[in-house]
């Protein structure tokens, strides 16, 4: 869903996993502009996946997506340099809005 959004807003989407694992072994391989990082993930925490990605890339723009509204969980991800937190659900205009907050153009 979030995938066909972003393409809705006029971003090419260059890969789709559906674990960290396969995030962390994707990255190097498309190098994307953005990455859109679920916190919930079927093997490791998002995170862990973001500290993981900050010694592959430590210039990698990162958003988190969570359903988790604790502020501890939103100063970690800031804490790691990820460029915002996306809250859900949201709809196509509040991702919009996000991506505008941090500076992210049409890719």
């Amino acid at each position: 869903m979030l995938g066909e959004m972003l393409q809705e807003l006029g971003h090419d989407v260059v890969a789709e996993v559906e674990s960290g694992n396969e995030a962390l072994e994707a990255y190097p391989k498309h190098r994307p502009d953005l990455v859109c990082l679920d916190v919930s993930l079927p093997d490791i925490n998002g995170m862990d996946v973001l500290a993981k990605l900050r010694r592959i890339d430590p210039h990698a723009k990162v958003l988190i997506v969570t359903g988790n509204d604790q502020k501890a969980l939103e100063a970690k991800a800031l804490s790691l340099r990820a460029l915002g937190v996306l809250h859900k659900p949201f709809d196509v205009g509040e991702l919009k809005e996000m991506l505008e907050k941090v500076g992210v153009k049409k890719l």
